[in-house]
């Protein structure tokens, strides 16, 4: 999933390796960070100026959230069996 500004791209894994993200820098196309937040990273969603990202991590039952810039975890949500994220934001740039 692409960062609002276009900078980096975070990306999600099928099985074996979907307790992992990997950070990818746009204009140096290079992985910049590999997280694992828990098995079954299922979806990211990124607030509208992509100051955060929020990953489903669906085994984990919680949500956490993510500093763009300095890849903290700034806020975990627990939730049962996440499998998504969509902010109000998106309704507007796919036409709702």
């Amino acid at each position: 999933m692409g960062r609002p500004d276009g900078r980096q791209v975070w990306v999600n894994f099928a099985l074996p390796n979907n307790d992992t993200v990997q950070v990818i820098d746009v204009p140096t196309r290079r992985i910049v960070k590999t997280l694992k937040p828990g098995t079954a990273v299922l979806h990211m969603e990124f607030a509208p100026r992509g100051e955060e990202v929020w990953v489903s991590v669906r085994d984990a039952d919680r949500v956490i959230v993510y500093d763009t810039k300095t890849y903290a975890t700034v806020g975990m949500i627990q939730a049962d069996k996440p499998s998504g994220i969509f902010f109000t934001a998106r309704a507007h740039r796919i036409g709702l």
